[in-house]
């Protein structure tokens, strides 16, 4: 499957496409994916693009033969039907063995006949923020050392990541920022560790195991301990880490939510099930929370859950 070459939207979007027209077909793929040969017999071609500023999920279906040389400006990993097959450099593959990855800066050829395809395709930019914040290395440049996965159990990690998505996707949930901001963090983490970074492998799985190490220990405390006056460098002492390396692995390993909010939101869900299950006051629930006062509890908690907090007692 090829690559969109478009800017992707900075916002959530759709795009679908259908159609048995040869000439319109053409146009399409030709604006979308660069330089194009819609072969013959041509019976028809669909696509579906979900999506936002950071990634994108495509699926296409073509009915027919096409060949397509591609040179994206976004990094993309592809699988599909048997029968269809690609190139990059003196390197060939079928999209059907195992999932490939395209780079911008590197000239792919694909071959297409009556493919289903599948594609996840990431925004350059934000998939090397998200390898800096994992790998803790703020120096890290985004490049695969070839289209292939490390190995076969990587290439299944992959696809049930894939399919994850694609179940979000289909129950109409990605239209949500909180599950598509997860579900971005998911894929980027999952197409990290099923290609071959260039560099040192070792060193950065070394970095990535510290930073998931202190994010657990880390959000561990802040849940068991919400109810405490407690302060980040509690947390990040208990987790044998700076304040600063802590805030880090929260941006890393929590969809960039950091310790702070990650407290607060603990607190939320405490007050939140105790309001629910006790004969506690609102203003009784924001003082054991920890709120500073009953006003900046009920605002929190509304924009938590969309809804005033209700108590009962005296």
């Amino acid at each position: 499957m090829g690559s969109p070459v478009d800017q992707l939207s900075p916002t959530y979007f759709e795009r679908r496409f259908r159609s048995r027209d040869r000439d319109e077909t053409q146009a399409y793929l030709a604006g979308q994916y660069g330089r194009v040969d819609l072969g013959r017999p041509f019976s028809g071609y669909a696509e579906r693009v979900v999506g936002d500023g950071r990634f994108l999920l495509a699926d296409a279906r073509m009915l027919g033969d096409l060949r397509c040389v591609v040179d994206p400006d976004v990094l993309l990993i592809s699988t599909g039907t048997p029968g269809s097959g690609w190139e990059v450099g003196d390197e060939t593959g079928s999209f059907a063995a195992e999932p490939v990855i395209f780079q911008p800066g590197e000239q792919s050829v694909h071959r297409i006949a009556d493919l289903e395809g599948r594609a996840v395709a990431f925004r350059v930019p934000e998939l090397t923020r998200t390898a800096r914040l994992l790998y803790a290395r703020d120096d890290l440049e985004l490049r695969f050392d070839g289209p292939r996965p490390v190995n076969a159990r990587r290439a299944a990690s992959w696809l049930a990541a894939m399919e994850v998505a694609r179940r979000e996707w289909r129950a109409g949930a990605l239209s949500n920022d909180s599950v598509r901001a997860t579900t971005y963090r998911q894929l980027a983490v999952a197409a990290l560790e099923t290609f071959r970074l260039v560099g040192d492998r070792r060193e950065l799985r070394v970095s990535a195991e510290r930073r998931a190490r202190v994010f657990r220990v880390g959000a561990r405390y802040l849940r068991d301990h919400a109810a405490r006056p407690i302060t980040l460098e509690d947390a990040a002492h208990a987790a044998g880490a700076s304040t600063g390396e802590l805030v880090l692995a929260f941006r890393a390993q929590a969809d960039g939510l950091g310790p702070t909010a990650y407290l607060r939101r603990s607190r939320l869900s405490a007050a939140h099930d105790q309001l629910s299950s006790t004969p506690i006051t609102v203003r009784a629930a924001a003082e054991l929370w920890g709120f500073s006062s009953e006003a900046v509890f009920v605002r929190h908690y509304r924009e938590e859950y969309g809804a005033d907090p209700v108590g009962s007692g005296a």
